[in-house]
């Protein structure tokens, strides 16, 4: 479990400190304080510089967007993944780029630029050796850039970045995919819009007929009592896709299985976030937007079953919300369980991002005092 987390250079985040995180830790904060990037960076973090989720990270911003009066860089400086660094500026050859890690940790993950090149040794073998500062600009005719991962003296190449990120994306998977085991921590993500049907599906098979489908079906009922089982069936009239299979749900006193989104967004969005939750075992669940779709009346309901189940299942869970009322909810259940708490507000002063964290005693207190705490 992550005790403190400092991120440095990346995205909207100059540097940021959170020094105390703990078992269910909620952050708010206006648009565009970094909330959703908080969790980008403990995602990167968690799958340790996995080279597909960067490119999964750009893409999902849309930021490797291409026109046809575009045409393609071949300068490594212009490559998309700047996106990704402060300022939209990939950092040069020898800079510090992105950090990632626990505050004191000196396990770091930096993730940065490099020049490597082919060499001939006295034998004519062919060795690729990386290239420092220093020697760039006599030998840049024949140099490859990459994107790479640091930790101590270890170093990771990730990809290309004098590619079109098309052909890093193709070739990724069978050049660097044995590198993408090395996870830090398995993780589960719930984005504002929910997981894919394909995802979710595959969640529910690890899931079901084990004992955790009890705990499922029993969170569902914190909206519908009536709600008894659960089943995915593929929907053929769209095709026969991954992506078609779709959960149903059993009623009591209804004898047709119906759709799980016919029965609203409220219990579609407790039954990603439950499914994901079980399935983070051990590891991490990142939680955008926490509120959607719930109602105000039961999200005390559903925090106090992430509380419970993700100390019963060590689930480190990194929640996000704008909403007073999910922070309400938050903060009765954190009263409940004083040891597994944590709340945090970030603020954007002076083109910075900071932190500002709160006691289940302080928050309360806000709360209670009508004081602003989104």
């Amino acid at each position: 479990m992550l005790n403190s987390f400092e991120i440095t250079n990346f995205r909207l985040f100059q540097h940021l400190e959170i020094r105390t995180l703990s078992r269910v830790n909620l952050l708010v904060g206006k648009n565009n304080a970094g909330k959703s990037t908080f969790l980008e960076a403990v995602e990167l973090y968690a799958s340790n510089a996995s080279a597909n989720l960067i490119l999964d990270l750009v893409d999902a911003r849309q930021e490797a967007w291409l026109s046809e009066v575009q045409p393609h860089s071949q300068n490594f400086l212009d490559n998309p993944i700047r996106h990704l660094f402060f300022g939209h500026r990939l950092p040069a050859i020898g800079e510090a780029g992105i950090s990632l890690g626990e505050v004191a940790s000196n396990k770091k993950i930096n993730i940065t630029t490099a020049a490597y090149q082919d060499q001939s040794d006295d034998q004519g073998n062919i060795r690729t050796i990386r290239v420092s500062n220093s020697h760039i600009d006599e030998e840049i005719s024949d140099l490859e850039f990459f994107l790479v991962a640091e930790e101590g003296e270890r170093t990771k190449r990730l990809f290309r970045l004098n590619r079109d990120l098309r052909d890093v994306r193709r070739n990724n998977r069978v050049i660097y995919g044995r590198q993408e085991s090395e996870v830090k921590y398995t993780w589960q993500i719930v984005s504002t819009d929910n997981m894919s049907n394909r995802k979710l599906a595959a969640l529910w098979d690890l899931t079901s007929l084990t004992n955790l489908e009890s705990e499922i079906i029993s969170a569902l009922g914190l909206i519908d009592h009536r709600v008894s089982g659960v089943a995915f069936v593929e929907d053929i009239s769209k095709g026969r896709s991954s992506e078609n299979r779709i959960p149903l749900v059993k009623i009591q006193g209804i004898n047709e299985p119906l759709p799980l989104k016919s029965m609203g967004d409220g219990i579609t969005r407790l039954f990603h976030i439950i499914v994901a939750l079980v399935n983070a075992q051990n590891g991490l669940l990142l939680i955008d937007e926490f509120e959607n779709g719930l109602y105000w009346s039961v999200q005390p309901k559903v925090w106090d079953i992430v509380f419970q189940l993700s100390e019963r299942l060590n689930v480190q869970v990194f929640a996000t919300t704008h909403s007073r009322d999910c922070i309400k909810g938050f903060d009765s259940t954190w009263n409940n369980y004083p040891e597994l708490g944590a709340f945090f507000r970030l603020d954007a002063k002076d083109n910075l991002i900071r932190a500002t964290e709160y006691t289940s005693e302080t928050l309360t207190d806000a709360i209670d005092m009508d004081v602003e705490v989104r």
